[in-house]
């Protein structure tokens, strides 16, 4: 079953973000904890869209993503942020469900399109992607700027 998440679950949400945050090595200097999703996730006025992945009782997957403005199609994009399956809950279509609960998000925002990014090498997202129809916009590198890069771009105001 795929649904919104729910208060009460915070638990469980955050040991799912902590999973996939884990996937490529040690857990992150600051875990995601039960107090940060009851903050952002499950609020009034949530940071993103949560959608969980439920099976046989258990919360085993999740998707969340945001609204961004897409200047090239002149309307919001839905951007995916991040979408994990427990290993073992995997080839059940709860990934394929999450990704069209989020297309049916985005489809009643208006929005033209659901993007995102791919780690370089994970072969197994990029086939699935491709499954769903999903193909790819070329040549593409994330870029990120936090901490003290951050800063001091900011401070070049």
């Amino acid at each position: 079953m795929i649904r919104a998440a729910r208060a009460g679950e915070e638990a469980q949400v955050a040991a799912l973000i902590n999973a996939i945050n884990s996937l490529d090595g040690p857990p992150p200097a600051r875990p995601m904890t039960v107090e940060i999703v009851l903050r952002d996730l499950l609020c009034a006025e949530p940071r993103a869209l949560l959608h969980v992945a439920e099976h046989e009782g258990a919360l085993v997957g999740f998707a969340t993503a945001g609204f961004v403005y897409d200047a090239e199609r002149q309307a919001d994009a839905l951007m995916l942020l991040d979408l994990y399956v427990e290993p073992g809950a995997r080839r059940r279509g709860l990934a394929r469900g999450l990704m069209a609960a989020l297309a049916r998000d985005a489809r009643r925002h208006g929005a033209g399109c659901l993007w995102w990014g791919v780690d370089e090498g994970d072969d197994e997202a990029l086939l699935f992607y491709r499954s769903i129809g999903a193909r790819s916009e070329g040549l593409f590198s994330g870029e990120i700027v936090e901490g003290a890069a951050l800063d001091r771009l900011a401070d070049m105001a």
